[in-house]
């Protein structure tokens, strides 16, 4: 039978590994190094609402994140929780992240997702994803991270809500700026083996003399996978070069990547079949798979004017391409599918901030950014990998353009106002080849987001925060966007984009640097959501409403220089209000594949001596998989997961990791009751060696 370790097993047990560490421990003492150290902030940083985890590099120039410095749910993931984790894809890093869960589909080159804020993993796409300053949401708003291995990030950084207005597009419920390494003089190689024939070698080099720098990486990973016809292959490469002048007025630079995989995809089992056998693969889909490209090119630029007025300009230039094989239950047709994604924009942001001036301290920001679409996306009836007819063939751009302005101005010790101003607007034309149609994008006009925030310090160290924002969604997964059926058919173009209004309020607690807690409650309401008519003429219409709220609660301490805690706990609701003409059996039900709690619990120990320790359980609740809630919950589970390891020197570590420490039985995703399981991996055990020099 499915076997599943109740939560209370694994708490217990990461209480106890917490205790194991701490008992070596004299009583809690401040960390030498402040600065630096996990679990402890700077004075500047005990101001802010941001809540980070592991080691952030903090320096005299830049004293606290001015990316994350956000009156809103922000949370950073440190480059020691990132760079030696084991993960197939790298999508699966952001698991660790207060609020986030993970729809792990295991699908290939598909190979799942994450969310937050009671939008399913499944469906929606509510993240705007930025990798070094550059949008990575492809069409569809699919975001893609494939390309970055652990090796090469340095921090990961996820606001939540809708209160930032430095992006529009897919921006729906936050978004996630990952940056990566460069500068400085080092050298860095990893390579790891384990269960099901695994094998990941990743090595990055940074070379910096005078005004230059050059930073190079490249990683490779293989494994068979836990279940049958699972396998994949993968690897990328990357360079970034850049120079900045004697006075460090400008900085101007370049990053260029490159990535390809070929992945098989196991399919979806019926939940008897996952019980009694879950390494299987679906018999149906056995020559499912498929494979992915990408190329990468941007430009970057900075220049500081003088002391209080800064400009930031990037252009960028990028490819993904996707062929996937793929069937979706027994006795169906498989699917050929073709995906060509080809983008290119420039992002700008001037910055203006000065003190003393009215305010104690005024930030204006004024941003534009601008991007261009090109796509293709085709599909055909397939068998074992040969293709039959076509059943799709749509080519199809688009513009967009965006423009922000924020004024962010400390009035006083105790009292700081956030308000700003967002605008987007689309273009593009569609052409569906088969029905012979062309098409322009419906004409959403100007879409205007008003975002306003506060934070309020009473005392030193506690923060009240607060918070209200607008952004918005517009069709993303189909041709109604340019007011056509997927026949060809014109539909009305009658329809208006759907607006997202959410708030948030909170406190962030800091009565030391080596304790920080953080609570909030949220709520995001969407209306106008397009859905179809009720008359039988296949046409749309603004007429459906969400509702999405929930709790937060983080904390990070460091009861000893050897020992850093972390944790946090989420709880969401999310219902269709109005769920539209056609859907009312939907109606006050809780949205499918979203689940109503999250929780994660981790404990990282790192003895003078050299050895150290990372302890960390997932813990996700049940959701429900059918939008009419007539089906019992499915898809929670409890994970452990545990590294150990020996840093010899500052040359040379050795470590051993074990996923899945109580070797739980669990469904990593389901989206069907009957033929929808997705069984997850059982326990695994990995060594690795890393070199620095």
């Amino acid at each position: 039978m499915m076997r599943k370790n109740s939560l209370w097993k694994s708490w217990f047990f990461i209480a106890s590994v917490s205790l194991l560490m701490a008992a070596t421990c004299c009583p809690p003492v401040l960390a030498q190094d402040s600065q630096v150290a996990p679990g402890t902030e700077t004075e500047a940083e005990r101001e802010k609402v941001y809540m980070k985890i592991g080691t952030i590099t903090v320096t005299e120039k830049n004293p606290y994140l001015a990316t994350a410095d956000l009156p809103t749910s922000v949370d950073v993931l440190g480059s020691n929780e990132i760079e030696n984790e084991n993960v197939d894809f790298s999508m699966e890093l952001f698991k660790k992240i207060p609020g986030t869960y993970y729809g792990d589909w295991n699908q290939g080159v598909v190979s799942g997702t994450f969310s937050v804020r009671g939008f399913d993993a499944n469906h929606d796409v509510p993240l705007a994803l930025i990798v070094d300053g550059i949008p990575h949401n492809f069409a569809y708003g699919r975001m893609d991270i494939q390309p970055i291995f652990p090796l090469e990030i340095e921090r990961i950084e996820l606001v939540k809500g809708t209160n930032d207005p430095r992006y529009g597009l897919s921006n729906i419920a936050g978004n996630v700026n990952v940056y990566t390494k460069h500068g400085g003089n080092f050298n860095e190689f990893r390579f790891l083996t384990g269960s099901f024939n695994t094998y990941d070698a990743s090595m990055i080099t940074g070379r910096e003399q005078g005004n230059f720098s050059q930073t190079y990486f490249v990683g490779y990973r293989q494994t068979d996978g836990y279940r049958e016809h699972s396998d994949l292959k993968k690897g990328a490469a990357s360079g970034k070069w850049f120079y900045h002048t004697d006075d460090q007025r400008l900085s101007i630079g370049a990053i260029a990547r490159f990535f390809g995989m070929d992945a098989n995809a196991p399919g979806y089992l019926t939940k008897e079949e996952a019980e009694t056998n879950p390494q299987q693969a679906a018999d149906f889909a056995r020559t499912d798979g498929g494979e992915q490209k990408n190329n990468h090119l941007s430009l970057h630029l900075d220049y500081r004017f003088n002391d209080h007025l800064n400009w930031s300009f990037k252009v960028y230039t990028q490819h993904l391409q996707r062929l996937r094989w793929c069937t979706w239950l027994p006795g169906g047709a498989q699917q050929e599918r073709v995906s060509r994604d080809d983008q290119s924009g420039a992002v700008s942001t001037l910055s203006y901030e000065t003190s003393n001036l009215v305010f104690k301290n005024l930030k204006l920001d004024w941003g534009v950014d601008y991007q261009y679409q090109d796509n293709l996306d085709q599909r055909w009836a397939s068998e074992d990998r040969v293709r039959n007819g076509p059943t799709r063939d749509y080519v199809f751009d688009q513009s967009y353009w965006g423009s922000y302005i924020q004024a962010d101005g400390k009035m006083t010790d105790w009292l700081r106002l956030i308000a700003a101003l967002r605008v987007d607007r689309f273009d593009g034309s569609f052409e569906n080849r088969l029905a012979n149609q062309k098409t322009d994008m419906i004409d959403f006009d100007n879409i205007w987001q008003p975002k306003f925030g506060l934070v309020v310090t009473p005392v030193q160290g506690y923060n009240l925060y607060a918070n209200w924002g607008r952004t918005f969604q517009i069709p993303l997964s189909d041709s109604v966007l340019y007011g056509q059926a997927a026949n060809g058919r014109l539909l009305s173009r009658d329809l208006e984009y759907s607006k997202n209004d959410g708030w948030e309020a909170g406190i962030k607690m800091s009565p030391t640097n080596w304790l920080s807690a953080r609570a909030g409650y949220w709520t995001q309401t969407a209306t106008e959501e397009i859905r179809l008519k009720a008359d039988g003429s296949g046409d749309y219409v603004n007429a459906g409403e969400t509702e999405r709220k929930g709790w937060d609660l983080s904390v990070s301490l460091r009861p000893h220089p050897w020992v850093s805690l972390w944790g946090s706990y989420s709880l969401v609701e999310a219902i269709y209000t109005n769920p539209g003409p056609t859907l009312q059996d939907r109606l006050n039900k809780n949205i499918e594949n979203i689940p109503e709690k999250v929780a994660k619990v981790g404990v990282d120990f790192e003895h003078p001596g050299g050895f150290f320790a990372n302890c960390w359980l997932e813990s996700q609740g049940d959701y429900y998989v059918d939008p009419q809630n007539l089906k019992p919950k499915e898809g929670g589970y409890n994970l452990v997961n545990l590294s150990l390891g020996h840093k010899f020197d500052e040359t040379l570590t050795v470590g051993f990791d074990v996923k899945n420490l109580t070797d739980e039985t669990y469904n990593a995703f389901v989206w069907n009751y009957d033929w929808g399981y997705g069984p997850g991996d059982e326990r695994s055990f990995y060594g690795w060696v890393k070199m620095s020099f």
